[in-house]
């Protein structure tokens, strides 16, 4: 047990180095050091405790074997140099507390940055240390199985024994991922330094905080911003380092950077799969790409659970259970849901669906079919229409958490005479950047739209009114054409009164404003007579929308 425990205390020295985002600078997690050697220091002792005990442990000699039992050797010069001459070496090094001495008496007194010689020395010692370890736990699990006749004497035990490897390589691999994080950090922070006349290197060390000169420097460097793996100029190529969490990862809790190592390992392997099917359908690098985005975003969002297919196998009570709790206080913040009651909120938390959207990622487009209603918890849209591709309209609003895109649904899902037939977008909605909502497919919305009868039509249609972006786009143009025709009837007006006043006709102010006001009147009844010519182009360009009926 001891020689289990410590391969999995060794590589956790890789996970002190720390960041402090305040300060840019990298330390030491004095904690973890603390705790870290004091459970190396205990193990170490049972390393001692064996190379005493193989000191002081008989054996039977190998040529008395060949006849009777053996003869049990006793003598403990022949047990010492017996041992010295075979697996003493490996012992003693399996055994020297390396680590400790590093952490705390090596490379404190070193120069520059403490994290470089963390990775240079550090990484190399711990893991050349690893192998007489992992050398003498071979040795004792052939003892076990020699003794018991198999490894364990339960099926399950064999089982956890087979898991433990695998989490002890995913274990290394995810401790040596941090730290290969780190000095690409410290990679970048190098590069912008050497760009910055008022750099210096020892800046990065937090043992430096207060140097002369600091606090103007990180006023006014750089390195925040560039060195950030999200950043469109980062100095350096993040490849597989690249995490949704940034820099600021490295400055987390040091159990939240030890379970970070588990997750990266499982996410690689899916990654990888993904990787292997891009790759063999050929996919170009732009769309591999925005693959990968969608992909890492949904794994940091999710942990990788398929939420609708482990829900879909638990009870319908306990499904709704949990969907309440998901959703319940979120879908009650949309304007449009907030006026219903707890049992109807139930309902449609039933049936919305989760919807993840990276950046630049299109929910719908325009002239394409509405299958689903959208509902914006988190995160922002752009929408926008030129309706139909016309000539010198473009319309564009900014839709944010409590907002809802797919109105042409409800539109359809509460007029019966639609029939069947889908409505098309009359607008285009892209993400700004990661979006979390909520989707209402189109049979899940004739139920809402039945919900929607049960409620005051007045105070709702008002409502729907306030937070469509089509109502808002026709109304906008309305009020446009409206202060363009006031516009160009008091132009008209003023102009004849000039001509009349050039003429050298009499009249006074009180009368130009009567004369405005009948022609006014005139042209308004016109207007109503022929409204397609009395508006302008914008309002002709677009169609006023459908006024719902929720009765």
């Amino acid at each position: 047990m001891a020689c289990v425990i410590s391969l999995f205390v060794d590589p956790l020295f890789l996970l002190v180095p720390s960041l402090d985002s305040n300060n840019v600078c990298m330390e030491d997690n004095f904690r973890a050091k603390v705790v870290l050697t004091t459970l190396r220091s205990v193990l170490d002792a049972f390393y001692a405790a064996q190379i005493i005990f193989r000191f002081k442990t008989a054996y039977v000699a190998p040529s008395s074997r060949v006849f009777g039992r053996g003869e049990l050797v006793i003598d403990s010069k022949k047990i010492a140099l017996r041992y010295l001459s075979r697996s003493f070496l490996i012992d003693l090094f399996a055994a020297i507390p390396l680590p400790q001495v590093l952490v705390w008496a090596i490379i404190p007194n070193l120069g520059g940055s403490v994290t470089i010689q963390t990775r240079n020395v550090l990484l190399f010692i711990i893991f050349i240390q690893q192998v007489p370890r992992i050398f003498l736990l071979l040795p004792l699990r052939l003892e076990i199985i020699n003794a018991s006749g198999a490894l364990t004497e339960k099926a399950w035990a064999g089982a956890a024994y087979n898991l433990l490897i695998y989490m002890l390589y995913a274990h290394v691999a995810g401790v040596c991922w941090y730290l290969n994080f780190v000095q690409r950090l410290e990679s970048c922070w190098g590069i912008i330094c050497d760009q910055e006349p008022l750099c210096r290197y020892d800046f990065f060390d937090c043992h430096h905080v207060h140097d002369p000169g600091r606090s103007s420097w990180l006023s006014s460097t750089n390195a925040t911003t560039l060195c950030e793996p999200s950043s469109a100029n980062t100095p350096v190529q993040w490849g597989i380092y690249n995490t949704i969490l940034g820099s600021s990862f490295a400055s987390c809790e040091f159990f939240s950077k030890y379970f970070f190592g588990y997750w990266w390992d499982q996410w690689m392997i899916q990654r990888a799969d993904t990787e292997q099917w891009m790759h063999h359908r050929h996919l170009p690098p732009k769309l591999r790409q925005s693959v990968r985005i969608y992909d890492q975003y949904k794994w940091a969002a999710t942990r990788g659970v398929d939420e609708e297919a482990l829900l879909s196998d638990l009870p319908m009570d306990l499904r709704r259970e949990i969907k309440r709790h998901l959703c319940f206080d979120l879908v009650r913040r949309v304007p449009l849901f907030n006026q219903m009651d707890e049992r109807t909120l139930d309902a449609i938390c039933e049936r919305l669906k989760p919807v993840l959207c990276t950046q630049n990622m299109y929910l719908v487009r325009e002239g394409d079919l509405t299958e689903d209603m959208f509902f914006i918890i988190r995160g922002h849209l752009e929408s926008w229409t030129t309706n139909d591709s016309r000539t010198g309209f473009f319309n564009s609003v900014r839709l944010g958490p409590g907002d809802f895109c797919g109105e042409e649904l409800l539109t359809w899902a509460l007029d019966p005479s639609q029939g069947v037939i889908l409505p098309t977008s009359t607008r285009t909605v892209k993400a700004l950047k990661e979006v979390e909502a909520f989707s209402l497919a189109a049979n899940d919305l004739k139920f809402v739209a039945l919900q929607f009868r049960r409620l005051h039509s007045k105070e709702l249609r008002h409502k729907f009114r306030f937070y469509s972006h089509q109502w808002r786009t026709w109304a906008a143009c309305f009020i446009q054409s409206e202060w363009r025709r006031h516009k160009k009837s008091k132009e008209e007006a003023k102009l004849r009164y000039n001509k009349d006043a050039a003429a050298g006709k009499s009249t006074s102010s009180r009368s130009f404003w009567d004369r405005y006001a009948r022609e006014l009147i005139e042209i308004t009844r016109r207007d109503e007579n022929n409204p397609v010519e009395s508006a302008s182009d914008a309002v002709n360009m677009v169609q006023k929308p459908v006024d719902l009926d929720f009765l």
